[in-house]
């Protein structure tokens, strides 16, 4: 055995070049592991930063959608509280421009402004809309004040058909109709209903709304009335100084 690890060969002595042939495989499948295993490393915390980045790139995205949405919002009641005033520019005179701030049309007929006695708001105040009436202020609080719509079921306007003599009474619900016309008075669908004023809450000469279909009930002739206003749509309203009598 000494004389065979004495013998010399053109790498070396012949043992050592036995264990570097058998010794070199092994380090170079250990280097090769270890530089993979660094690789993955590596890889494993960049993709740990491509995920934070996208995460934050996401909800960055968000806030930005967000406050997108927020300026339109803003931006439509600017358009339309400017559309409100140029279309009563005689109410602008102690009204208060508010805010829709919630919705109940479906469940109780109303919605909430952002405005209140701290504003100048009234309880009986007429509230107008673009196009129209809208109902009158029943509630008020410091910075808020409840809307009573004009499909209320308790809701009710002195009102006038356009071409009709006598005043009629226009009464709220799922269905708002007139009441008060002479019986079998022939009213043509699409006539303008305005009020008069004389329940003394809304000024008169204020769009409620266009007649629908006609029909003659006991001693009046009943009449549908499509209202000019549609609360889901409002986002802007005016709220007038109460009008006849002042609280």
């Amino acid at each position: 055995m000494a004389a065979a690890a004495q013998a010399r060969s053109p790498q070396g002595p012949a043992l050592a070049v036995g264990i570097s042939a058998v010794v070199t495989p092994v380090l170079d499948a250990v280097n090769a592991a270890g530089a993979a295993w660094e690789d993955l490393r590596v890889g494993q915390q960049d993709l740990t930063a491509t995920v934070a980045e996208a995460k934050r790139l996401r909800a960055e995205n968000a806030d930005l959608k967000r406050t997108s949405q927020l300026l339109a919002a803003e931006l439509a009641a600017l358009r339309q509280g400017a559309r409100l005033l140029a279309d009563f520019p005689s109410f602008t005179d102690g009204a208060v421009l508010a805010r829709v701030v919630a919705r109940e049309v479906l469940s109780s007929h109303t919605l909430h402004l952002d405005k209140g006695t701290r504003d100048g708001v009234h309880t009986d105040a007429a509230v107008l809309a673009e196009g129209g009436v809208l109902g009158r202020v029943d509630r008020v609080f410091e910075h808020s004040c409840r809307v009573q719509l004009l499909s209320h079921p308790a809701a009710a306007a002195a009102a006038k058909v356009i071409g009709v003599d006598r005043e009629a009474l226009l009464l709220g619900g799922d269905r708002p109709s007139l009441t008060g016309i002479p019986p079998y008075t022939e009213i043509a669908v699409g006539t303008a209903v305005l009020t008069t004023g004389s329940e003394g809450i809304y000024p008169p000469g204020l769009l409620l709304g266009s007649t629908g279909d006609t029909r003659t009930s006991g001693l009046f002739t009943a009449v549908g009335v499509l209202l000019a206003v549609h609360p889901a749509d409002v986002v802007t309203a005016i709220v007038l100084p109460a009008h006849g009598n002042e609280r």
